[in-house]
C-alpha cells in the first residue's frame, strides 16, 4: 500500500494529464462543470484539442509531472503509459481499463500477470484501479470521472470509497440531501486501496463522516488502526459490505479481484473496529447524513413527535426490529408537556400531539421545547411535506421551524423524518439546515440510520485483531491427539484413553464407567453411528463397538459427563485476511437446528466473551432457567480463552468443540474437530 501523503496529491491535484479520447473528454467536461481551477493536460498523438483544451503529443511534451493522470486507453497501452508517468515523477494515476486480475485468463491472456506488470510499472507511484471508474473531489472541484454524476461543489461533507464504479455513480445521484465531499472508486486495488483512501479522508478536516461500499478489506489490522485514528478525530465510519450471502459471494468473486469476505467475519471485524454496518445504499446515505449533523447519538433513547396516531403506531412497530427505545415520559416531563396542550391530547411516547396547534409556530415550538427538555438522546419529528409545486406546504414548514426553535431553546438534538422519502421540500431542508438538524427520508431507512448512529455512540474501536495468513495445506488431527494438545494447553477435556478394539473392556475399566465410546478417524462421528454416550458396563460396551463401522480400528474411551446445564459450540478458526474468528453458539444437536451463534475476533477479553455468551438464545439456560442450576460461566469463559491460545500458538487452522458441556461446576470439551496447517 502507498503512503497517505502520496495519495493526498493524487486526490487533491492542481494538474491533471488525460489519456484517451471520449473518456478524457468527459473528464475535462466534468472538471469544468465542478469548477476545477487547475491545469488540464490532454495527451493525444494526433488530436489538436479535446473538449476545447489543447492537446500535448506525448508525455515528454508535458510542462511538468502532473499531480494525477486519468488513463483510459487499452490495458496493454495502460502499462506503458503508467511506466512513463512513474518515471517523470507523476503524483498518481487512475487506470480506467479492465481486463486485469478481475478477468482471470481470457483468450489466452492472463489478467493476473498483466496486473503484476502494471504494479511493477507504477513503482512508487500511487495508482487507483485498474478496472476503476475514477473519483470525484467536490471540495476542490476535481472529477476524474468519465460520466455524468450528481456531485456539486461542497465545503464539507461525507467521503465514500467504493469498490464498484456503478454503485459509486448511483450514490452520487442521490436526491436525499447528502453533502458528498469525496467519491473514490478503487477497482482492483492493485496498488492503492480502501485503507489508503481512508487515511486521506481522516486527515482532511473538511470530511465529516466516512462511508464504505466494499466487498473485502485487504489489510484488516491497518484498517483497525485507521478506525481508531478516525474515532480520535471524532470521525465515524459506516460500511455496506457486499458478498455476505452465498450467492453474493459468488458474484463478488467474479466481479472484482478481491475475495468477498464471510458475513460473520466481517460483522465481527467491523464491531471490533467501531464501524457501523448497514444493509442498503439508502441506509448508508441516511446514516451519513445523521452523522454530518451532530455525529453519533449519545444513546438509543428517542422521542417521536407526530400529529397522527397512525404514524405513532407505525414508528413504534418498526422500531421493534432495532435497539431503539421509546421510553414513557416521567411524571415531571409529562406535567410540563401537558401544560402546553388541551385536555383532549393524550401524552405518550411515541407522541401524537394532534393538530390543534397546526400552523402556529409559537405554540408548536412551546410544546416541542417541553418534549425535547428530557433525558432522550434525540427527538424525531415525523413530517411528510407535500412535495409538488402546486401544493401549499407552508404549514408543514412551520412545524419544521418550530422543531428548530425547540432545538435552539434546549440545545438538544432534533431530527426531521419523512416516512415517504420523496415528501421533503427545499423549505423544510432549509429550516433543518439552519438548526443543524438532519432530514431523514424513508421511515425504515431512518430507523436503521438512527440505530446505527446509536450503536456508534456506544461502541468505540477495540483492541486490534490478530493477524492471520491463509494456510497452504491442511491436515485433520484425530480427536485423541487433538484432546492431548487441548489438555496440554489448559482446555478441560474428559478423562480418557485411546484404545484398540480388542482392548476396549480393559481400557473402559481403567477410565471408569459410565463411559463414552467414539470411533477415531472420522470428522463427523455422530452421522456415521460412531458415538455412544453413557455406556454403563462391559456388555453395553461390546454391543456398542460391534454396531460401529468395521473399518474403525481405534477408539477413544472417555468418562461421561453428567449434571449438564447446557451444550455449547465453541470454535476458533483462521478467516484470512479478516482475523481469527471465534464462534459461540448452541451446541450438540441444536447447532444446525437453531443456528444460534455469536461471533467475535481474537484476541477477546473475558468481558467481551461473557457479553457474547449472553447474546445467545440459550443464555437463559446458562443463567439457570426456571429454577434449574446455572452453568459455571467463568469456567466456560476460561475454556474459551484457553482454546484461543491453543489456536494462535500451534499452527492450527481451526478448532471446533461441539459440544462443550457446561455444568454448575465445570466446562468440558467432549468433542473436538481440529485442523492444522501442514508445514
Amino acid at each position: 500500500m502507498v503512503a497517505d501523503q502520496l495519495l493526498s496529491r493524487t486526490l487533491n491535484p492542481r494538474s491533471i494529464a488525460l489519456f484517451g479520447t471520449s473518456p478524457a473528454q468527459s473528464v475535462i467536461e466534468q472538471c469544468q462543470k465542478l469548477g476545477f481551477t487547475g491545469q488540464l493536460w490532454p495527451v493525444h498523438p494526433t488530436r489538436e484539442s479535446i473538449a476545447g483544451v489543447q492537446c500535448f503529443k506525448s508525455i515528454a511534451d508535458l510542462p511538468s509531472a502532473p499531480d494525477v493522470a486519468f488513463i483510459a486507453v487499452n490495458r496493454n497501452a495502460t502499462i506503458d503509459v503508467v511506466a512513463q508517468l512513474a518515471k517523470i515523477g507523476t503524483g498518481g494515476a487512475v487506470c480506467y481499463a479492465s481486463g486485469f486480475a478481475e478477468s482471470g485468463t481470457q483468450s489466452g491472456v492472463d489478467g493476473i500477470v498483466l496486473q503484476q506488470k502494471l504494479v511493477a510499472a507504477a513503482g512508487e507511484m500511487p495508482l487507483l484501479g485498474p478496472n476503476c471508474y475514477g473519483y470525484i473531489n467536490s471540495l476542490d472541484g476535481v472529477a476524474l470521472w468519465p460520466d455524468q454524476h450528481g456531485c456539486k461543489p461542497e465545503t464539507t461533507g461525507s467521503a465514500i470509497v467504493s469498490q464498484s464504479g456503478n454503485v459509486g455513480l448511483n450514490l452520487t445521484l442521490q436526491q436525499r440531501g447528502l453533502n458528498l465531499a469525496y467519491m473514490v472508486t478503487v477497482g482492483n486495488q492493485a496498488v492503492a486501496g480502501v485503507e489508503d483512501c481512508l487515511e486521506v479522508f481522516i486527515n482532511d478536516s473538511r470530511v465529516t463522516s466516512i462511508g464504505l461500499f466494499i466487498e473485502a478489506i485487504v489489510d484488516p489490522v491497518r484498517f483497525a488502526r485507521l478506525a481508531h485514528y478516525a474515532a480520535q478525530r471524532n470521525l465515524r465510519i459506516v460500511a455496506l459490505q457486499t458478498g455476505r450471502s452465498e450467492v453474493g459471494a459468488l458474484i463478488a468473486a467474479s466481479h472484482t479481484a478481491s475475495l468477498a469476505g464471510r458475513r460473520r467475519a466481517y460483522e465481527a471485524l467491523f464491531a471490533r473496529c467501531g464501524v457501523a454496518m448497514v444493509n442498503s445504499p439508502t441506509e448508508l446515505i441516511e446514516t451519513l447524513k445523521l452523522l454530518n449533523h451532530g455525529g453519533a447519538l449519545t444513546g438509543n433513547k428517542l422521542v417521536s413527535l407526530s400529529c397522527s396516531g397512525g404514524e405513532a403506531s407505525l414508528i413504534a412497530d418498526l422500531s421493534e426490529k432495532t435497539t431503539l427505545c421509546f421510553q414513557p415520559f416521567d411524571d415531571e416531563q409529562h406535567r410540563r408537556i401537558s401544560a402546553t396542550l388541551t385536555e383532549l391530547v393524550s401524552i405518550g411516547n411515541p407522541f401524537d400531539y394532534h393538530t390543534f396547534m397546526w400552523g402556529d409556530r409559537v405554540a408548536t415550538a412551546n410544546t416541542f421545547t417541553q418534549v425535547m427538555n428530557g433525558p432522550q438522546d434525540a427527538t424525531l419529528l415525523i413530517l411528510d411535506t407535500p412535495p409538488r409545486d402546486d401544493h401549499q406546504s407552508d404549514s408543514w414548514t412551520v412545524a419544521a421551524l418550530a422543531l428548530g426553535d425547540a432545538v435552539h431553546a434546549t440545545q438538544r438534538r432534533g431530527v426531521v423524518v419523512a416516512t415517504m422519502p420523496e415528501c421533503v421540500t427545499p423549505d423544510v431542508r432549509d429550516a433543518a439546515r439552519t438548526a443543524n438538524m438532519s432530514v431523514l427520508q424513508g421511515l425504515q431507512e431512518s430507523l436503521a440510520a438512527l440505530d446505527a448512529a446509536a450503536w456508534l455512540g456506544a461502541n468505540l474501536p477495540g483492541e486490534l485483531p490478530a493477524t492471520v495468513v491463509a494456510p497452504r495445506n491442511t491436515k485433520l488431527i484425530d480427536e485423541a491427539e487433538a484432546k492431548l494438545m487441548l489438555s496440554r494447553n489448559g482446555v478441560t477435556v474428559p478423562a480418557g484413553a485411546r484404545s484398540r478394539r480388542e482392548e476396549l473392556v480393559a481400557t473402559a475399566k481403567n477410565v471408569g464407567y459410565p463411559v463414552t465410546l467414539k470411533g477415531l478417524g472420522l470428522a463427523h462421528k455422530s452421522e456415521s453411528g460412531a458415538v455412544r454416550v453413557g455406556i454403563k458396563d462391559s456388555d453395553e460396551l461390546i454391543l456398542a463397538a460391534g454396531s460401529m463401522p468395521e473399518e474403525i480400528g481405534e477408539f477413544l474411551v472417555e468418562q461421561t459427563i453428567s449434571n449438564i446445564v447446557a451444550e455449547v459450540l465453541v470454535s476458533v478458526r483462521r478467516d484470512a485476511p479478516v482475523g481469527w474468528l471465534i464462534t459461540l453458539g448452541a451446541g450438540g444437536i441444536f447447532t444446525e437446528l437453531w443456528r444460534d451463534t455469536v461471533c467475535l475476533l481474537a484476541p477477546a477479553t473475558n468481558a467481551e466473551i461473557a457479553r457474547a455468551l449472553q447474546e445467545m438464545r440459550i443464555a437463559p439456560l446458562l443463567n439457570g432457567f426456571r429454577g434449574k442450576p446455572a452453568a459455571n460461566i467463568d469456567a466456560l469463559v476460561e475454556l474459551i480463552q484457553k482454546l484461543i491460545g491453543t489456536a494462535l500458538n500451534n499452527d492450527l487452522v481451526e478448532i471446533e468443540l461441539n459440544p462443550v458441556l457446561v455444568t454448575p461446576k465445570s466446562a468440558v470439551a467432549v468433542d473436538a474437530l481440529m485442523i492444522a496447517e501442514q508445514l
